[in-house]
C-alpha cells in the first residue's frame, strides 16, 4: 500500500444560511429577548416540552398552546469538556440538561460558575443540584442568549439542593 506524500492542506468552511424555525421555536426565541423561557404544552398528556415542539414525544399528538416555565431548575446530566491544550487558567466548558420548574423535559445550555465560586465546580454541580438561568442584558433572541449558574449560599459556599436545604 502507498502512502501519499502531498501536502495535506487545513481549511475551514463558513456557511451561511437561514432557515424557518415554526412557530413554536419562533415564539421560544422571541420569549428569551423578555428573558423567559417556554414550553408546550400537549393536549392528551399535559406534558410541557422545553423547547417548545410542535408535537408531544411521548403521545405523538399535536401540542395545543405555550407556557412560561420558571427560569430554575435542577440537574439531569452534566458534561465538563476541557482540552490538552488549555491556557493556564482556563475553565473548562459545562453543559448540562436542566429540568426547569414546570417542565416534564430537560433543556441542554451552558452552566457557569460565578468567579467567586471558582474552583468548587465539581462540588458545586451535582446531578440534582439546583441552577438557575441567567440571562444576557442585551439579548437577541438566541439559545445562547441564557445559561445555567449553580443556586449558591454564598456565605457558607453551598449549593442548594432539591429541598432547598443547603448540601455540604
Amino acid at each position: 500500500m502507498e502512502t501519499s506524500t502531498d501536502p495535506v492542506v487545513a481549511t475551514e468552511w463558513r456557511l451561511t444560511y437561514q432557515h424557518h424555525v415554526g412557530k413554536y421555536a419562533a415564539a421560544f426565541f422571541a420569549a428569551l429577548r423578555d428573558q423567559q423561557i417556554l414550553g408546550s404544552v400537549c393536549a392528551s398528556c399535559a406534558r410541557v416540552n422545553v423547547p417548545p415542539k410542535g408535537f408531544c414525544e411521548i403521545c405523538f399528538v399535536a401540542t395545543d398552546s405555550l407556557v412560561a416555565v420558571g427560569n430554575q431548575g435542577r440537574l439531569e446530566a452534566i458534561a465538563v469538556l476541557s482540552t490538552r491544550d488549555a491556557a493556564p487558567g482556563e475553565k473548562p466548558t459545562t453543559v448540562a440538561f436542566v429540568r426547569l420548574d414546570g417542565a416534564t423535559s430537560s433543556l441542554a445550555n451552558f452552566v457557569r460558575v460565578p468567579d467567586s465560586a471558582a474552583g468548587s465546580e465539581p462540588k458545586m454541580l451535582r446531578i440534582g443540584g439546583r441552577v438557575q438561568a441567567a440571562f444576557d442584558p442585551q439579548p437577541s433572541g438566541r439559545m445562547t442568549d441564557f445559561w445555567f449558574e449553580p443556586i449558591l449560599d454564598l456565605e457558607s459556599s453551598q449549593t442548594i439542593n432539591n429541598g432547598g436545604e443547603p448540601r455540604e
